[in-house]
């Protein structure tokens, strides 16, 4: 696999990527991974079900915001609740 061109970007978020291995989705992709509404992902959020990783707003002003959870997470959750990842068999 080529190497990504970093000349600019987030530090933060190539550095989360880096982390994960890439294994990360939006709260977007969360809720159509497990059938559920981006508004049901953020509750989960904030019941602490999930981790979530935020762009910090006061050092990249200039830089589109992010939200991004592990699909570990995701996968996870979908364990604990008897929920199918979709796209898998």
């Amino acid at each position: 696999m080529p190497e990504a061109n970093r000349d600019g970007g987030d530090p933060k978020l190539i550095a989360l990527f880096d982390k994960y291995g890439g294994r990360l989705v939006s709260p977007g992709g969360a809720a159509g991974l497990l059938g559920l509404s981006r508004q049901t992902i953020h509750t989960l959020l904030k019941r602490g079900e999930m981790r979530a990783f935020r762009s910090d707003e006061e050092v990249a002003r200039d830089l589109p915001k992010w939200v991004y959870i592990p699909l570990d997470d995701v996968e996870a959750y979908g364990d604990r609740v008897g929920r199918s990842i979709r796209g898998r068999s």
